[in-house]
């Protein structure tokens, strides 16, 4: 609903107020009365909003759900929406084997642990503040875990060491659940004006950290891939051409995500022409598996064409950046 109003002055022409009148529809939706205070915030573009909500800044938000097969969905649902409290209920008693299920799943989140407890219900808290693990420091500990992953799943891959994959296969849980909590504080940033001003992100700055979360978990899923292909050692001659380009792409990756906080034209050409370089060098190296007599050409071709994409994908992350006037 769109609502134009006339400014109107206040004390006549030399009045230093002005006065807007609220849409009596809106006021009532929101269940305000005379004397209710609402907090003007003035957004970057010019905007200016009126939230209702500020005042009930320190209520928890909470959500009851019945405990059902899709437990893993309902829970995950609930997380991302924002809210602080879960309650799971039962019309029977819940059974042992649906209490450790749920502790399975809250594994998958940050800081959302149980916090009562009795035989008909379970109650879930988030225990986090964004104040106290901004989108940036998640963002960067995303991009760390993510690049260490992709160097470590080379490693695994080259020694053909099922220990070193399965280390690698398991902190992709980790990049899942910095993720969600991502997800999660973007989402009240854009609901919740309060959260949007703790946070000092905009709508836009949002929708692209969210992007590059999403950015960051695909290459994560690439690295799993390239573990999960670790079976014997590979020829050392191929190892050789693939270090350089694991290399550019860590490079690429730290540019480019690090280009979100402080931009930087010169990383975002280092990462354009890094890409141009990643696609020149794996074409060749595919071309030289193609004409290897030995090996395992389809794995290692799969291998090449999982890097090139992480490369990509780190070029679409820089591509998120603007310069900050």
């Amino acid at each position: 609903m769109v609502y134009i109003r006339k400014l109107q002055q206040t004390g006549g022409k030399t009045g230093s107020s002005y006065l807007v009148i609220l849409p009596k529809e809106w006021v009532d939706s929101q269940n305000l009365r005379k004397g209710d205070p609402v907090v003007l915030i003035q957004r970057e573009d010019g905007c200016l909003i009126v939230d209702p909500r500020l005042p009930k800044a320190g209520e928890t938000r909470s959500t009851t759900m019945q405990i059902e097969q899709n437990l893993r969905w309902e829970i995950t649902s609930r997380y991302l929406l924002g809210f602080d409290e879960i309650r799971i209920v039962s019309k029977e008693p819940i059974t042992n084997t649906q209490r450790n299920q749920l502790e399975r799943v809250i594994k998958r989140f940050v800081a959302l642990e149980v916090t009562e407890e009795d035989d008909n219900e379970i109650v879930l808290r988030c225990l986090i503040d964004p104040a106290t693990l901004p989108i940036g420091t998640a963002m960067k500990r995303m991009n760390l875990i993510t690049s260490r992953m992709v160097e470590d799943s080379l490693k695994a891959y080259y020694e053909g060491s099922q220990k070193a994959a399965e280390d690698v296969i398991q902190r992709d849980d980790e990049v899942d659940r910095l993720f969600f909590l991502i997800v999660r504080e973007i989402r009240s940033a854009i609901q919740y004006a309060r959260v949007s001003e703790m946070m000092n992100i905009t709508p836009v700055e949002a929708l692209d950290f969210r992007l590059a979360a999403q950015y960051l978990e695909r290459i994560a899923d690439y690295a799993v891939d390239i573990a999960r292909r670790a079976e014997e050692p590979i020829d050392q001659n191929l190892v050789q051409k693939l270090e350089p380009i694991v290399k550019r792409i860590r490079e690429m990756l730290s540019d480019a995500v690090n280009n979100l906080f402080k931009f930087s034209s010169k990383k975002v050409v280092s990462v354009i022409d890094a890409e141009k370089w990643l696609i020149s060098e794996t074409a060749k190296l595919r071309q030289h598996i193609i004409m290897s007599p030995n090996g395992q050409p389809q794995t290692r071709l799969y291998v090449v064409d999982s890097l090139l994409r992480m490369g990509e994908t780190a070029k679409d992350i820089v591509d998120l950046a603007l310069p900050q006037s």
